[in-house]
This record gives C-alpha cells, structure tokens and sequence, in this order.
C-alpha cells in the first residue's frame, strides 16, 4: 500500500470511525451517570428512568434534525473560500476538523451535565430529600440531559455526513455509523458495571470521558494534518480531565457538589456504591442517612424505631427467632433485643456500604444493637435469602420484621408482593408474625391511599391465615400465620409490655389505647372495605401505581396529572388504539400503493411505531428487571 493510500485510508475511515466510537462510549457513560443522578434527586423513583430516556432520545433526534437544516452552514464553514456543490470533492482537513471541535464540546459537556443535574433541585427551590413533582422531574431532565444529548446527535448526523462524503455510500456510511457508535456504547455499559461505577467516583468517570473525547479530537487533527491552535486547546483540556481522574481532585469536586446538593440538611459525607449513592447528614444531635435519595434511618428517633420493633414483636406470645429485612440502622436491632425471649436476630440489608459508612460517621448511635452476639448480619438481596430459608426450611422464624420505605419504586415495591408475602409465609414457623408498615395517615385516609393499603392487605391475606391493620401514620400490615392470634386489644399488648419489663418511652398503654381504639379501626375498616383489594404482584407492580398515584395527589391540588389520566384513559383501550392506528399506517407502505406522500407517511409512521416498540420494552425490561432482582 502506497502512503498516499494508506493516509487516505487513515483519514476517510479509521479517524473519523474512532472518534465516533469514542462519542458512543462517553454517550452511554454519560447517560448511566445522569440516570443514577435523577434517581438519587428524586428518591429512586424509576418514573425518571422513563423520563430522562425520553429527554434523551428527544434530544439526540432534534440534533440530527437540526444538523440537516444547518448542513449548509455547516459545509460553508468548513471551506468558506470557495462555493460549493454537492458534486464538489470534499476538503478533508475541514471535515475532520469540524469532527475535532464538536467532540472537544461534547467531551467537556460531560461534567458540566453532572453538575447541572446535582444543582437543578437547588435552583428550583426543591429540598433535597422531599419529594417534586413530574414538573420538576422533566425540568430536572431537561436541563441536565438534553444540551448533551441534543449535541451527541448532531455530531452523529455530521460523522455520518464527513464518513458518507470520504469514502462514499451514505447508506454504507449511516450503517457503519450506527454499529461502531452502538460497539462503543457497548464497550462503556460493560466498564460502567463492572469497573467504573465500582472503581471511580462519579465525577471521575464524567473527566475520563472528557479525556477520552479530547484526545479523539486530537487525533482527528494529527489526521488533517493542521488546526495547531485546536490541537493546544485539546491537549490542556486533556492534561486537566486526566489530571482529575488520577489525582483527588475528582473525588474532592464530587464531593463538592454533592454537598452543595444536601447542604441544607447538613451534609456530613458520601459514599457511592453499585446500589446506589449513600448520603450521611447531621443537624444539631438529628443524623440521618439517606441511599439514592430515600431516608434509611434517622436517630435519635426512638418512636419510630419502637414502632417498628415492637408492634409485631407484641403479637407473639413469646418470639425467640426474629428476621429483620432492612431496618437495621438506627436503633431498631437494640429495641428487639429488649425483649427477654429473643434467642437470636438475622438481619438482612443489601448493601453493605450502607452499615460500613453509618458506622464510620456515627459510630454506636447508628449500628445499636448488631455488635450483640444474638445478632447475624448478612448482605445480599433479602428476596433471595428469604426464598432460600422457606425451600430450606433451615431456620424457622417466630417474628419477620420487613422494615424498608413504601413502595414507591419498583425496587422497593418487590417487598410489598404476594410472591414475597409467599415466601415470607414459607420461612414462619407455626404462630409466627409477620410485620410491615406503610405510610398512612392518623385521622383522614383519601381515596388513593384506602385503595394502596387495600392492596397490600389482599395481597398478604392471600398466603396468611390472617391479616391486621393498625390505624394511624404509619400503618402496620401484621399477617399472621396458622395458629398465630393476632390482637388488636390494646390492653392485652400493654399486658405483655408489663410481663415483659420492656423499657419503652411509647408504645405503652395510653399511646396502644389512642392508637388502637374502636372509632379509629372502625373508620379503617370502613375505608378499607369501599376500595378495591386486587393482590399487588412482581409483573404487575399495583401497589408501586397506587404509590405513584398517591404521590402525584399529594403533590398537586386537587388531581394531579397521573389521576387525570386514570380516570379519562383506559390503558388497555389506549394500547388497542396504538395498535390499530400503526396498522392503518404501515398498510400504504407494506403495499407500495397509494400516492407517494401517503407512501411517505407511512414509512415514517412505521419508523415511529418501531422506535416507540423498542423504548417502550427497554422501559419495561428496566422495570422489571428492578422488580425482580432489586437493584
């Protein structure tokens, strides 16, 4: 091969192919970073999946439109000495030129979206912590995702424009295109997992895409074979992003605007994990620590914790194996150990990051309870461990405590399952307990919210000989197994509390009498039995919808815009006529008849039916894999 054929070969395919497979692998990076940031911003709530998705394919298909309007600017700019045509032969250090500084934009984009997306909730007024609505979920994902998105997709269309004019075939080229920018994509979804998300800081990945972007650039310079300037720009940019990911001062700008983000409640530290980012913060004595956005325990907040522990523990005549899913920070462990019976103590959480930083930052007032020799900690999914205790019938449990936040995400939804009530029922032994809480309130239940814990009532009720509720914020779900008696006499439990010599500051007798008195359990019952009781299930999550729709309605006045859409929109009529209208459509198409813009039309629409087809599984495959692994 001769140099001239070899350099030919050099700039008309093998630069312009690497910087697209470099903008594939920062586009995916950037993407998995930004959707872990959404999730922590609005408290693992997959809605934002969905949503920052959308943005994000919006945003790419608007930059390619948008390159098509501007190609002609785009050609003038690149040689604006001379006019010329479409037949005209191109100017390759122009091309690749234009490549070079569209991908040093890109690649410096990349952490400023990390920190847009951490300081969109500060700007807006949001709270960290509380949660927003769907308004500001889509500003969030506007702001954060789409400039980066937006830019991703033009550079696509001009790579595919510069590869199509070099080595010709724009067919050829909108297909080599597409698969090195995907093997690209792929390359980074493997790294993300199984590296990066384990390795680096978030921070620190955005900076070495920001380097893999800038040294791409200079290569598509060295190829023209000019641009000095460009080459001394992209060289400083790379030098400081490498400086960044090797040195602290990635991990210190994390941490940064992370605090920036969680200042107002006092931010004292993060870690971040394969599940998920850990916040610890600290107001006065008031310490809390938070995992992707959900608080995952607070102390001192001994109420909470004596709730917990002893409304089910006092349905057992004498409880002496317990099981605690989740929960076993913040005192709980220590109030179950009160009681005399207590033999032993299986506490469950899936990551252990989240002991391991709450023990670093508070030490004992956190952790209570666990350095006691009763108490075996264990990490993993609890879904898994329960499943294999019932199937192994090795440990048979008096008391299963489920401690974990209400399901508003997929994620937690799994524990609020009838598969799980099963499981849970199978790992019980005769008489024992099984014990959740929702959140509910203490004088008024809404319609939304009667039909959530109506849910997960049927769904326990199903497995369980039987099912009770207790009045009041929060709600505790208590199923009890075969030959267990569930009481819901507040002077039988303040019997036990006494024989007990429990030393508690609540739940005792003047709190059991105010919580469990006949007018309020008579008000439950009655709200309870007018709404509907369908079983919430992994595949068909009901009580992560009610939980939506709950927080949709607390969010807005009157009905907010989930509940609109429920009560004018059937799902199935809505899917049936998707179905019918695409149909319609392609019919031109598949045929070739009709006139030409009929033709036109639907080719288009069956673009479209394909593209909502694929998002609409990925969404679906998201979901449920979170609804059946957890994380």
């Amino acid at each position: 091969m001769t140099k001239s054929a070899s350099e030919g070969r050099w700039t008309g395919e093998v630069a312009p192919a690497t910087a697209l497979f470099v903008a594939g692998f920062a586009a995916l990076s950037i993407q998995v970073l930004l959707m872990r940031e959404l999730l922590v911003a609005w408290r693992g709530n997959e809605m934002s999946l969905g949503i920052s998705l959308s943005v994000w394919l919006a945003s790419n298909g608007a930059g390619a439109l948008l390159y098509a309007h501007l190609a002609p600017l785009v050609r003038r700019f690149r040689d604006p000495s001379e006019a010329r045509g479409p037949a005209a032969e191109p100017r390759t250090d122009l091309a690749l030129g234009s490549l070079a500084r569209f991908l040093t934009v890109l690649g410096v984009l990349a952490p400023t979206a990390l920190v847009i997306v951490r300081l969109t909730r500060l700007v807006l007024g949001m709270p960290a912590g509380e949660l927003t609505g769907l308004s500001g979920l889509l500003t969030g994902a506007l702001v954060s995702v789409a400039p980066f998105a937006l830019l991703g997709g033009f550079f696509f269309a001009l790579t595919v424009s510069t590869l199509a004019a070099l080595g010709g075939g724009g067919a050829r080229a909108v297909g080599n295109a597409y698969v090195i920018e995907s093997a690209g994509a792929v390359a980074a979804g493997a790294l993300m997992s199984f590296v990066f998300l384990r390795r680096l800081d978030p921070m620190s990945t955005a900076f070495l895409a920001t380097a893999l972007c800038s040294g791409a650039a200079m290569f598509l310079i060295a190829a023209d074979g000019a641009r000095r300037r460009h080459a001394l720009v992209c060289g400083v940019i790379l030098a400081a992003a490498l400086a960044a990911v090797l040195s602290p001062l990635g991990g210190a700008l994390d941490d940064l605007t992370v605090a920036w983000q969680w200042n107002e409640l006092g931010f004292r530290s993060q870690a971040n994990s394969i599940y998920g980012r850990i916040i610890t913060t600290q107001i006065g004595s008031q310490k809390s620590v938070y995992e992707s956005g959900v608080l995952s325990a607070s102390h001192p907040d001994r109420l909470s914790a004596e709730e917990i522990a002893h409304i089910p523990m006092l349905q057992h005549p004498s409880p002496e194996r317990v099981l605690l899913v989740g929960g076993c920070l913040g005192g709980t462990v220590a109030e179950i150990l009160k009681h005399p019976s207590v033999r032993s103590i299986d506490c469950v959480e899936l990551d252990p990051m989240l002991i391991e930083e709450a023990s670093r930052q508070f030490g004992a007032s956190m952790t209570a309870g666990l350095a006691d020799p009763r108490v075996n900690l264990s990490y993993g999914d609890a879904r898994f461990l329960v499943k294999r205790a019932a199937e192994e019938h090795v440990r048979r449990y008096d008391v299963a405590i489920v401690s974990v936040p209400d399901p508003t995400t997929a994620r937690l939804n799994r524990f609020y399952t009838l598969e799980f009530a099963r499981e849970l029922r199978s790992c019980l032994a005769a008489g024992g307990v099984a014990g959740l809480s929702l959140s509910s309130a203490e004088n008024y239940v809404s319609e939304e919210l009667a039909e959530l814990l109506a849910s997960v009532e049927g769904t326990f009720d199903v497995p369980f000989e039987e099912v009770l509720l207790t009045p009041g914020d929060p709600c505790h779900v208590l199923a009890g197994a075969e030959g267990s008696y569930l009481s819901a006499d507040p002077e039988t439990l303040s019997a036990r509390v006494r024989r007990r010599a429990l030393d508690l500051a609540y739940i005792r007798g003047y709190y059991l009498r105010d919580r469990l008195s006949e007018e309020r359990r008579s008000y439950l019952g009655s709200a309870l039995s007018a709404a509907e009781a369908r079983p919430n299930t992994d595949l068909t999550p009901r009580g992560y919808f009610l939980s939506l729709l709950l927080w949709d309605r607390q969010l807005y006045a009157g009905r907010g815009l989930l509940s609109a859409a429920r009560s004018f929109v059937s799902l199935r009529a809505a899917l049936i006529a998707a179905a019918v209208i695409a149909v319609i459509g392609v019919l031109p198409a598949a045929g070739r008849r009709g006139p030409p813009a009929a033709v036109r039309t639907s080719v288009m629409l069956s673009v479209f039916v394909v593209g909502l087809t694929e998002i609409s599984l990925e969404i679906a495959a998201l979901v449920g894999f979170q609804s059946l692994y957890g994380y």
